[in-house]
């Protein structure tokens, strides 16, 4: 026991005469003596000037803190502004037992509400790349040592941050709540911490870094290991970093955000202006949610629009598609994604990319994916070399996709089963917006849909597209499903315009459909003419019909008719037909019989398909004897149809 209190009290006078030498050393060095040689040396070191306006205070505790006051770091000569970094204050803390020596050892540097501007030039070079002037002094005799300077622990409170690439322009916005960087010395790794927001974005993140001698001294490669949250989804990082001059490697990229995993490599290659990428990446799972992040509020137009303002085009948009980055980076290489999630549940497996870009010309020379029921592939060219409206060309393959499927793509909900449909477009456009795409649309596009079966249940009446059908197939009504042997869709595009010649068809068990007019993409504007055949099933043979049903008008609400002028003689026979069968006639006041139906004429899809010609129309003389009041007839027929 009595050794023990020895030992103790020897400990407590060691630790009283330190205590008594640091107190000593303080009030005997003035840290404002020091303002001189640390700007010489920063300056011979860096070759760049420090400003300490506001001076230098040192607070007492077992912990001894310097606090340097309104501090103006300069800017590389090349550099837009003159100050690269300005803090209110840098509050750094001091070693204990060096300062019996009056040397200052800094443990930790925590800079407060500071404005850091970081950029390059238009050559890559970067204004935090320090060297000492050309050609200038070494640093002064009794100046502090290396080692006087060296910094165990950084850290920012309350800063702000801004990138600027010189080579393109666009600038990144940092907001720093809190930016710690905490390692035992240099050659230790670092435990990072940052929270505050990259162009409007909530980032939180923690995770271990390299050392900062490693980073300084360009070994390679460095390890970066990162987690936390972005935009409110979990996020990871692991990376190496290997630099080398004018190339950026990251290596080993193991990333994750919410349901998307990333891996693979990337390399960056700065070359005056141009920015080159070779990208090789994988992902087992990637979701479009995941990667769209919440753009930062724009403010506020000094002239906002008026009510009603905007574009006439609603279903493509006017709005300017950006193509900026097509001319400012060049890039190549493949991503391969096994599960791509897209909107609405809808996913795709199996997608490989195949890319290049060069001098503002994107060429995606493959495209393959498994979706939609299916298989996808084709080609992308967009090119923005020639001017400001980008040259597009599209071909896109389909094969035993899925109609439901694609209906549901486009919106469009029907319960159908089967409808394998093969899918081929081979398009140009022009123009910087989808509306400009479309009206400048040339080539063609196909869709052939095999036999399905379409649940006749569930239908909403206020629907064009519904109230079409009921018209045009009064089956539909009858039964609880609709058989379908085919259906093709074939348009040629030409300035943005397809004009339909019987390319548009349907063959159902009962009947064929064949339709002819134009599809106008310019101004979003439809008009059809709808030609229905009786295959079987109506005991009443109409000869003739002629363009008796009109879907026409905007795509977004397109309106059903009777063209009653380009069908007198038939709305009269119908009339006839109406006062003596009844409703199941309904039918009869839309059909005609299909040639297809029996004797080996052709059907509505071959005519589609340009495999066939369609049948010689019959002459209307005789399917109209007998009948003693057409006019009458006619106003009958058509208050039955619409039920006036």
């Amino acid at each position: 026991m009595r050794t023990t209190l020895t030992i103790l009290g020897i400990a407590g006078g060691v630790v009283l005469l330190v205590l008594l030498g640091v107190a000593i050393a303080v009030w005997t060095v003035d840290p404002n003596q020091f303002i001189g040689p640390i700007q010489a040396r920063i300056k011979a070191s860096t070759g760049r000037d420090i400003a300490i306006k506001g001076g230098i205070d040192l607070k007492l505790g077992l912990e001894p803190k310097l606090v340097v006051h309104d501090v103006r770091i300069g800017n590389a000569p090349w550099a837009k502004g003159q100050d690269m970094v300005t803090a209110k204050s840098i509050e750094a803390q001091v070693a204990l037992l060096p300062l019996l020596r009056r040397h200052f050892e800094l443990v930790r540097l925590n800079l407060v509400d500071p404005v850091i501007a970081l950029e390059t030039n238009a050559a890559g070079e970067g204004n935090w790349e320090l060297a000492p002037p050309k050609g200038g002094a070494s640093a002064p005799a009794g100046s502090a040592s290396p080692g006087a300077l060296g910094i165990g622990d950084l850290a920012i409170t309350r800063g702000a941050l801004t990138y600027r690439d010189g080579a393109t322009g666009a600038e990144t916005h940092v907001v720093i709540d809190e930016l710690s960087l905490r390692a035992r010395d240099a050659q230790s790794p670092v435990n990072a911490e940052f929270r505050g927001t990259i162009d409007g974005i909530a980032v939180a993140m923690t995770g271990n870094l390299g050392p900062l001698a490693t980073l300084a001294e360009r070994r390679l490669p460095y390890p970066v290991a990162l987690q936390g949250e972005v935009a409110g989804r979990k996020t990871s990082v692991a990376v190496k970093v290997q630099r080398s001059d004018g190339l950026v490697e990251l290596q080993d990229i193991d990333a994750s955000s919410g349901g998307t995993k990333l891996r693979g490599k990337l390399g960056i290659r700065q070359t005056g202006k141009t920015t080159t990428y070779a990208v090789n990446l994988t992902s087992p799972s990637m979701s479009l949610d995941d990667l769209a992040l919440p753009a930062a509020s724009a403010p506020p137009a000094k002239h906002p629009a008026s009510a009603g303002a905007g574009s006439k085009h609603l279903v493509f948009s006017d709005a300017p598609v950006s193509f900026d980055a097509l001319h400012k980076n060049d890039a190549s290489g493949e991503i391969a994604i096994d599960w791509l999630v897209l909107s609405a549940g809808r996913s795709l497996e199996k997608v490989r990319i195949q890319f290049t870009l060069q001098g503002g010309k994107l060429d995606v020379s493959s495209f393959q994916a498994a979706g939609l029921g299916g298989t996808l592939a084709g080609k992308l060219s967009i090119d923005t070399s020639r001017g400001p409206s980008p040259a597009i060309a599209l071909v896109l393959d389909g094969h035993q996709l899925d109609i439901a499927a694609l209906l549901s793509a486009a919106g469009v909900a029907r319960e159908m089963r089967g409808g394998k449909t093969e899918l081929a477009i081979d398009v140009t456009m022009k123009g910087d917006s989808p509306h400009k795409w479309m009206s400048a649309i040339n080539g063609r596009a196909r869709a052939v849909v095999g036999p399905a079966t379409v649940v006749n249940t569930k239908l909403d009446p206020t629907l064009s597209f519904d109230k079409l059908a009921q018209l045009v197939n009064p089956f539909r009504a009858a039964e609880p499903n609709t058989e379908l042997k085919c259906a093709v869709v074939r348009l040629p595009l030409s300035n943005g315009v397809a004009q339909v010649d019987r390319s548009i068809a349907v063959e159902t068990k009962e009947m064929d459909v064949g339709v002819t007019g134009s599809l106008d993409f310019r101004n979003e504007t439809l008009d059809l003419a709808i030609r229905p055949r009786v295959r079987q099933g109506i005991s009443i043979n109409i000869a003739q019909f002629a363009e008796l049903v009109r879907f026409h008008g905007p795509f977004t609400a397109p309106t059903v008719g009777v063209d009653a002028m380009a069908s007198a003689a038939t709305i009269a026979r119908i009339g006839a037909a109406i006062g003596t069968g009844g409703l199941s006639i309904l039918g009869e006041t839309l059909l005609s019989s299909a040639s297809g139906s029996g004797g080996g004429g052709a059907g509505a899809c071959d005519i589609a398909l340009g495999k066939a010609t369609p049948p010689a129309a019959s002459g209307s003389q005789s399917a109209t004897s007998g009948i003693s009041n057409p006019v009458g007839d006619i106003g009958n027929a058509v208050g039955r149809l619409f039920k006036k």
